[in-house]
């Protein structure tokens, strides 16, 4: 029975693990490759652009905990969160 549910739970949040799993990667990256920071920054952003676009295509019940508020507000404040993280980058590296 909890084989069951878990193997659900994994279903249901199956995108917020990949965004999860892309975020623990590039910070993993960018504490690991202090020569590179940008990459590191970026590959968040990414994670986050990532996060926006997973949660406009899916439907709420599949977006698992990438639904936080509305869909407008969630793909919103996670593309804007990706896009400062660029813009940002792209500032500090000239």
């Amino acid at each position: 029975m909890a084989l069951r549910s878990t193997r659900q739970w994994v279903r249901e949040q199956a995108a917020f693990l990949v965004v999860l799993a892309a975020l623990v990667a590039a910070f993993c990256y960018l504490v690991t490759s202090a020569d590179h920071p940008i990459r590191g920054t970026l590959a968040i952003a990414g994670a986050s652009l990532l996060a926006a676009v997973l949660r406009l295509l899916l439907p709420t019940a599949s977006a698992g905990m990438l639904a936080v508020r509305g869909r407008f507000v969630d793909v919103f404040f996670y593309a804007l969160f990706g896009v400062l993280i660029v813009l940002t980058d792209l500032r500090l590296k000239h």
